[in-house]
């Protein structure tokens, strides 16, 4: 779903940067943050849809983070 699964660079960046199991997470179709299941119909709007494809948020984390 998450366009980072398919960027090896992008995820070898964040793996180098320390964030290894947010790209696993991202990898199991989980919120990087929350860990919960990341579902294509609970996101609100096509703005919410891109976010998600930049950091892998589900939208109940992007709703906290961009409150």
């Amino acid at each position: 779903m998450s366009k980072l699964k398919d960027n090896t660079q992008k995820k070898t960046n964040l793996k180098t940067l320390g964030f290894s199991k947010q790209v696993k997470n991202v990898e199991l179709g989980l919120c990087p943050f929350c860990s919960d299941a990341v579902k294509d119909e609970d996101f609100k709007d096509a703005l919410s849809r891109k976010e998600f494809n930049i950091s892998g948020m589900c939208q109940g984390c992007q709703d906290i983070f961009f409150k």
